[in-house]
């Protein structure tokens, strides 16, 4: 049997995506929600918490709960666009935290998850990305250490390819990439602070990294929030 609160939480949900409560507005007063929805003001307070933990309404003292915008992120599969970038380009804020930042060798244990020869040094980077405010996604990064020196955990904080760009003057060319929906991990839930409890997959998105001399030089493990971002892709059907 679905809980009551779940009920409300869901119907003002819907009213929120279908502009009922636009961007911006604030819900009716959890009196108000009493009496509309003619339960106990606990109830009420339940189904307002979860809508706050999905990051579609926030608390403003004295006034109530007001709507923030809930719109999917737009991130391009084709490209190699790193957050910074994507940043500028949509006009989102991004805060990066970099829980994990050390350095490794590759051995017979690693190999199958780096996909680096036994024996290469590398960095390894996990970075959670926090969009306007709601905890988005979670990179983990391997990158050779003889082919990108000099990188730092504040250079990983803020963009790790415009360093490689800009300062080493390399250029990075392209990457293969795999998408697959991942079941959520203990360790997805301690980085993705407010992570739905009913959300129990992930995107993933899996890349390796070349330099414009083919160099293998990076392997990426992204996991992405579904309910926060949107995966692009242009198709070009071909003619014979």
């Amino acid at each position: 049997m679905i809980p009551l609160y779940f009920k409300i939480y869901q119907q003002i949900k819907d009213d929120i995506r279908d502009h009922t409560y636009p961007a911006g507005s604030f819900l009716p007063s959890e009196n108000e929600l009493v009496t509309q929805f003619q339960t106990s003001r606990d109830t009420i307070r339940k189904a307002l918490a979860k809508l706050d933990e999905e990051g579609l309404i926030q608390k403003q003292r004295g006034k109530g709960s007001q709507v923030i915008s809930h719109q999917l992120r737009h991130f391009p599969i084709s490209g190699l666009t790193s957050f910074h970038e994507l940043e500028e380009l949509q006009h989102f804020h991004v805060v990066t935290e970099v829980p994990v930042f050390e350095y490794l060798t590759v051995t017979k244990k690693t190999q199958k998850t780096t996909l680096f020869p036994v024996g290469t040094p590398l960095y390894h980077i996990i970075r959670v990305r926090i969009i306007d405010g709601i905890y988005s996604v979670i990179d983990e990064d391997y990158i050779r250490a003889d082919i990108v020196p000099g990188l730092t955990k504040d250079i990983a904080k803020h963009s790790i390819y415009a360093y490689i760009e800009n300062i080493l003057h390399l250029s990075v060319a392209y990457a293969e990439k795999t998408i697959t929906a991942e079941l959520v991990t203990a360790m997805d839930r301690k980085l993705l602070v407010g992570l739905p409890e009913d959300e129990n997959r992930l995107i993933q998105v899996e890349s390796q990294g070349h330099l414009t001399d083919t160099t293998y030089f990076q392997r990426t493990i992204a996991r992405h929030r579904p309910d926060q971002f949107q995966f692009d892709e242009f198709a070009r059907r071909q003619t014979t």
